[in-house]
């Protein structure tokens, strides 16, 4: 690091350490853990014995959650905007867990179900160990093969077969501000199946459909925020009848999505038209139905 620099850093590294609560006797402690080196090191550097490299800086400034040039002295504004912890942030939530004991490097944030659950599953999100080491823990999380979800339960409740992480901390949300649930309705598995990926990493929570009768009786127990659908399901059947079913069921507000490749253009028209539907294309393209999707959820809180 450049000598103009060092005290001007040293400076400033000291106010966000004050600023974090990091005590000035625990700190050789803290740096030795972030940036993994002896304490006669860690202690040397604080003391501005020792340069921090490119690598170092960079590890700091995560930790300090602010810009290298703040550090550096090139800036007056640290950019701080952010808590210092593991964020989490999506479905339209954004939350943060502090902690002295749990660096934010040493925790993941995942959206999770209760394993357990007796109403098909409570949103939760959940704060994990990066590492899947559960011979201590009491209560862990898991991922299985036939879910998305990750899922969250006592050591007794994990399968065996599958990777198991302690859980430091989890969040129930209400379902009013849970995650948003879209439902995607096509007769080809494999599109049906495609856009559900596309959802997921969009931050979407998805459930696919490709007969109109199953996304019926899912109706019956299950709401959602937003429909992606296909107009025709083949053997002359389209979903229009279904498309008239949610209108008169959730009013004009809820998104729906309609895919097609097959539709006549009256029928396109009379969609758009009487019920409220975003046309698209059937090309392989769902960038474009994301970001319509993700416009119109913002529109609808």
């Amino acid at each position: 690091m450049v000598d103009d620099f060092k005290s001007l850093f040293l400076t400033r590294l000291t106010q966000l350490l004050d600023l974090r609560g990091i005590a000035e006797r625990e700190r050789t402690a803290w740096l030795r853990g972030l940036l993994d080196i002896d304490l006669s090191s860690a202690n040397r550097k604080l003391k501005g014995g020792i340069a921090f490299n490119i690598e170092e800086l960079a590890k700091v400034t995560r930790a300090m959650n602010c810009s290298a040039d703040y550090l550096l002295g090139l800036k007056n504004e640290s950019y701080t905007s952010e808590l210092p912890g593991s964020t989490f942030h999506g479905f339209g939530v954004k939350t943060t867990l502090i902690s002295d004991r749990l660096p934010a490097d040493k925790a993941m944030t995942v959206a999770a179900r209760m394993w357990d659950s007796q109403d098909g599953g409570t949103d939760l999100i959940a704060w994990l160990s990066l590492e899947p080491h559960a011979s201590h823990a009491h209560f862990l999380a898991w991922q299985t093969k036939e879910s998305p979800y990750w899922w969250l339960g006592h050591a007794c409740q994990a399968p065996t077969d599958c990777r198991q992480y302690p859980v430091y901390a989890y969040l129930t949300l209400d379902s009013c501000i849970g995650w948003y649930r879209i439902a995607v309705l096509d007769d080809r598995a494999e599109t049906a199946e495609i856009m559900q990926s596309f959802l997921e990493q969009a931050g979407y929570i998805s459930d696919i459909f490709t007969q109109v009768a199953d996304l019926r009786n899912a109706l019956k127990i299950e709401s959602y925020d937003a429909f992606v659908l296909d107009w025709s399901m083949g053997y002359g059947e389209t979903t229009e009848p279904l498309i008239q079913e949610i209108r008169q069921a959730h009013g004009s507000n809820i998104p729906i999505m309609l895919m097609t490749g097959e539709a006549s253009e009256s029928e396109i028209e009379r969609a758009i038209d009487q019920h409220g539907v975003r046309y698209f294309q059937k090309t392989g393209l769902f960038k474009p139905i994301i970001a319509q999707l993700k416009k119109d959820l913002r529109e609808k809180v």
